[in-house]
């Protein structure tokens, strides 16, 4: 299974104008789920990262990959 990359949820962002993106992925084969999230601004990239912890919690992931932090070095 390959992980969506970031560049394909702003390439969502941008076709359908959403500034947030929560993409949630899931094999039933193998019971594996991938999230990856984005967001326009940092805001918004902290609230999309935010949801995407709340789905994982929700989804019952371990805690420990439940409080995932954004990279904000390139947002304005």
């Amino acid at each position: 299974m390959k992980v969506i990359p970031i560049s394909t949820a702003r390439y969502l962002s941008q076709k359908f104008k959403y500034p947030e993106i929560v993409i949630f992925a899931y094999d039933p084969s193998t019971g594996k789920q991938h999230i990856t999230t984005y967001g326009k601004s940092k805001a918004q990239c902290l609230d999309a990262a935010q949801a995407g912890n709340y789905l994982k919690k929700a989804l019952r992931w371990p805690e420990e990959e439940c409080n995932a932090q954004p990279d904000l070095s390139h947002k304005e």
